[in-house]
C-alpha cells in the first residue's frame, strides 16, 4: 500500500483570477520569486547547485497559452498597473538567462542575488534588501503570493478551507517555518481579503493530482 500524501482540494480558478489582479496592481519586482526560490536553496544549503533553469523554478512561472511567451507572472516594477491581467505578464523564454548569476547581478534591485558570474550569493540582511528593494517598503500579500505559486499545487486539507490555508501553503512552499514568523512578517502580510469567491475546491476522491491551471489567464 502506497503512503504517498493524496491531495483533497485545489485552489479554485476564481482565487487565481483574483491573485493576478491582486499582485498586478501593486508594484512588484519581477525578481521576488527568484529571491523566494533562491532563499529556499539557501536554507537547504544548496545554494551552490541553484539554477535559473531548475523545473523548481520553472514550474512556478510557467503558464500555457502563448507559444512565443511560456512564462507568466504578474510582478511588474514599471509602467502601468491597471489591477488587471495585462500583455506584459508574459515572459519569454530567455527569462532564464536574466535571473543568471552574471546577469542577476547587474539588475538593479536585484543586484545582490549574485556573487559573482557563477554563484549565486544570499546576504545576512537579505530580508531587508527584498522589502527594500523588490517589495518597495511595502510587505505584500502572502494569499495574494500564495494563490499565483501554489496554483499547480495540491493541499490536504479538512473542515472549512479559508485564506489562512493559502498561506500556511506558500509558507511550506518556501520554507518559511514558525522559527521565521518575524522575517515572514516583514515580508508579508496575512490578512483574509473579503471576496465573494471559494479559495479551494475538493478534488474527486479518485483523484490525486491538482487540476490543470487556466489557459486565458
Amino acid at each position: 500500500m502506497s503512503d504517498a500524501v493524496v491531495p483533497t482540494h485545489v485552489l479554485t480558478r476564481e482565487a487565481v483570477r483574483w491573485s493576478i489582479d491582486a499582485l498586478g496592481a501593486l508594484r512588484l519586482h519581477p525578481t521576488f520569486v527568484m529571491y523566494l526560490y533562491l532563499r529556499k536553496q539557501s536554507r537547504a544549503g544548496a545554494l551552490a547547485t541553484a539554477s535559473a533553469k531548475s523545473e523548481e523554478l520553472t514550474a512556478l512561472i510557467s503558464m500555457p497559452g502563448n507559444p512565443t511567451k511560456p512564462y507568466y507572472f504578474p510582478l511588474i516594477d514599471r509602467g502601468r498597473r491597471t489591477g488587471k491581467p495585462l500583455a506584459s505578464f508574459w515572459r519569454a523564454e530567455n527569462i532564464s538567462g536574466s535571473w543568471s548569476p552574471g546577469s542577476i547581478r547587474r539588475l538593479q534591485g536585484g543586484g545582490w542575488l549574485g556573487a559573482s558570474t557563477s554563484a549565486y550569493a544570499m546576504p545576512a540582511n537579505h530580508a531587508d534588501l527584498a522589502l527594500d528593494q523588490m517589495l518597495y517598503g511595502a510587505p505584500v500579500s502572502a494569499v495574494a503570493v500564495g494563490a499565483f505559486f501554489l496554483r499547480n499545487d495540491g493541499f490536504v486539507l479538512d473542515g472549512d478551507p479559508s485564506s489562512a490555508d493559502v498561506v500556511a501553503g506558500l509558507r511550506a512552499k518556501f520554507d518559511y517555518p514558525r522559527s521565521t514568523d518575524a522575517e515572514f512578517a516583514q515580508l508579508f502580510t496575512t490578512d483574509a481579503p473579503k471576496v465573494a469567491f471559494d479559495w479551494f475546491e475538493q478534488l474527486p476522491p479518485t483523484d490525486g493530482s491538482a487540476s490543470e491551471e487556466p489557459s486565458d489567464a
